[in-house]
């Protein structure tokens, strides 16, 4: 009998591998030496300081916690616009490129690093730019597809996507309010990844609805 990890989607499977390479860089790199150097902390400092330019192993962590998660991501939010039915509209196909958008503005948070000796500075500045467009089109990208999916009967869909576009920016920007800022972010990254492979599991059921 064809086991479960057989059948599982590829999609879902590049949205898992993304999630898994984020999470094991932000854990292995948060140990190297620089970073008990200097007593660095997931609870408050910024994930992006560990892949600051000039930092060693920097790039490494830049290429395995942001770029290559952010092509996996893409990976498996590139078949999205096609799976949709027919019924959910232009709003939920221009929501399903901009959500695509998101995977690349988070890869490119790992090719544009941060300058922790200049946070007001051009490169940081970059950084900056990237991770606003990453959320900024992630939560856009949601609320087209929450009006996209409105007509349909299954409220799934729209519930989750509804729930994601609030609750990705929240976390990046308010979630300080109840929890230490670096944590909030950190959150809200997880979030995105289980929000891919959440969606990454249902081409085959958003398909069967067109």
């Amino acid at each position: 009998m064809e086991s479960r990890t057989m059948r599982m989607p590829r999609s879902r499977i590049f949205a898992l591998a993304a999630l898994a390479s984020f999470v094991v860089a932000a854990l292995v790199f948060g140990l190297r030496p620089w970073a008990l150097a200097i007593r660095y902390s997931h609870l408050t400092h910024p994930l992006a300081w560990l892949g600051g330019a000039g930092i060693p192993g920097g790039v490494w962590f830049d290429a395995f916690a942001f770029v290559l998660p952010g092509a996996l991501a893409a990976a498996a939010l590139w078949p999205l616009r096609d799976a949709l039915p027919m019924a959910a509209g232009w709003s939920a196909r221009i929501g399903a490129r901009l959500v695509l958008l998101s995977a690349f503005a988070f890869a490119a948070q790992g090719l544009l690093p941060i300058d922790i000796d200049d946070l007001d500075g051009t490169a940081s500045g970059l950084h900056g730019i990237a991770w606003t467009l990453w959320w900024i089109a992630f939560a856009a990208g949601n609320v087209g597809l929450v009006w996209g999916f409105r007509k349909r009967r299954d409220l799934t869909d729209c519930a989750v996507a509804s729930l994601a576009a609030q609750a990705v920016p929240l976390c990046a920007l308010f979630a300080q309010a109840v929890m230490p800022i670096a944590l909030a972010q950190r959150l809200a990254f997880v979030l995105w990844f289980l929000w891919i492979v959440w969606i990454a599991g249902r081409y085959r059921r958003l398909r069967g609805d067109g």
